[in-house]
């Protein structure tokens, strides 16, 4: 509906973490592709309204997550695994005026991330960087 406007709805902090990380690596930094023929979507900006979150809807669930609020994305770096990313921005967490969780492991599985979830919610008793799992 906004299209190149919904940057409106993107939390500026965010936007600077990804400026960092970008100009710091001096690497490609993707988070959606499909505009360009790829299958990568749902990374970036979501509506709680979008068909991926029908099992809340049924459940009678708000669904909210950092990806609603403008809070988060989702993206890989070119020629970096997602833990090197990880590791890159906790030993270099100076750069960044601000706190950032990043996700690593599925709860269930125990498998580790292969993307880079970042997003910056400020939770007053986490340390600047904080690794979770999901």
């Amino acid at each position: 509906k906004y299209g190149e406007r919904a940057w409106m709805f993107l939390d500026i902090r965010l936007l600077h973490a990804l400026l960092i990380i970008r100009i710091n690596l001096g690497k490609r930094i993707t988070i959606n592709d499909w505009k360009w023929g790829g299958k990568l979507k749902q990374r970036g900006l979501r509506s709680n309204l979008q068909q991926i979150f029908s099992g809340y809807f049924k459940r009678k669930k708000l669904y909210l997550s950092g990806h609603v609020m403008g809070k988060a994305v989702d993206f890989d770096v070119e020629g970096m695994t997602a833990e090197e990313v990880r590791n890159w921005i906790i030993v270099n967490q100076y750069l960044f005026p601000f706190k950032i969780r990043l996700e690593h492991k599925f709860l269930k599985s125990g498998k580790i991330i292969t993307w880079v979830h970042l997003d910056v919610f400020q939770e007053e008793d986490k340390p600047k960087i904080y690794v979770f799992n999901v």
